[in-house]
């Protein structure tokens, strides 16, 4: 009997206890990926009231967000980011240039001419000189979105070209048959399953898919050749989607001279008619400890993401 009012007074007490713990707590909310907080800008370098905004593109370009292992939540894509800080800039009078600081081997096609475009656009509207700087590695759709700049500055190191097309489709059809397993693909039309990596491709599948690379590296050409006018012999070598040292990028008029972050921040500001200027980054809370060099966490190899993604991309796959 004393055993029993015992467990009856514990379990009061313990519903007691939750009761005012629920109403008198605070509950913290554990996420992977915390919800997009409102930009603030940094000042990373340089002085006085104008402003160089530093644009970072980096990683694989994508119009989709990553999502975290266990899935509780995301982050922005690269095209979302850069609309973002697009947006906060021209928001503020004192910014008069663009300095994109690019550290990619490309991405999807669409994601790369998104970026182009918001750039491109962004500078038209608001008048601002855009300098290009290329970092370690900014090959084919890297490229891509650097045509979008008025001077295009490499790191004496940098890695650029590849300009092209790439798509990947797997074939598992031997390991499925390894393994005792079988796919019935029922469809309405006879290339309706022409990406299933189920079955090799047919002839006529093969054909359409290098239509759509053909097209799609075409718009490719004609855009570098619209931005940097150059040689028919320059030109073809450029098309085999060969990938450039710096200095022989520069000889083959891919970029306009060689230097580094600080030498792309002066042209800007001379571009911009400015003899002083910050340049400044938008960036979340908590990262008081920023320079021209911090940029956004590792992405995953991009032939990874093109696999899982199934589309054409200017893609440099090292």
């Amino acid at each position: 009997m004393t055993k029993a009012i015992g467990r009856k007074m514990w379990t009061i007490s313990l519903m007691v206890f939750l009761l005012v713990f629920s109403n008198s707590c605070t509950f913290v909310e554990l996420n992977l990926f915390p919800k997009e907080a409102p930009l603030r800008e940094t000042v990373l370098m340089g002085e006085g009231r104008e402003k160089v905004v530093l644009l970072d593109i980096s990683g694989f370009l994508s119009t989709s967000s990553a999502t975290s292992l266990l899935g509780l939540g995301s982050r922005a894509s690269v095209v979302e980011r850069v609309r973002r800080v697009l947006d906060r800039a021209s928001k503020d009078s004192h910014v008069r240039a663009l300095l994109l600081r690019i550290n990619s081997p490309g991405g999807t096609v669409t994601a790369s001419d998104i970026i182009f475009h918001e750039v491109s656009q962004s500078a038209e509207r608001h008048h601002w000189p855009v300098v290009a700087c290329l970092m370690g590695v900014a090959a084919s759709g890297g490229y891509y979105v650097a045509l979008s700049a008025d001077s295009i500055v490499a790191h004496p190191t940098s890695l650029t070209g590849a300009v092209g097309v790439i798509a990947l489709k797997l074939d598992i059809q031997g390991l499925l048959r390894k393994v005792g397993v079988k796919v019935e693909v029922y469809k309405s039309g006879k290339e309706k399953d022409t990406w299933f990596p189920f079955r090799p491709s047919t002839p006529d599948e093969k054909k359409h898919i290098q239509e759509m690379i053909r097209s799609f590296s075409q718009r490719f050409f004609e855009l570098v050749q619209e931005r940097r006018k150059l040689s028919n012999v320059n030109m073809e070598r450029i098309e085999s989607g060969e990938v450039f040292a710096a200095e022989l990028a520069k000889k083959l008029g891919l970029v306009d001279r060689l230097g580094y972050l600080e030498d792309a921040f002066n042209l800007a500001k001379k571009l911009a008619g400015v003899e002083k200027a910050k340049l400044v980054a938008y960036l979340p809370p908590g990262k008081a400890e920023a320079t021209i060099y911090s940029g956004p966490p590792r992405a995953p190899k991009g032939w990874i993401d093109l696999l899982n993604s199934g589309e054409a991309a200017y893609l440099w796959i090292p």
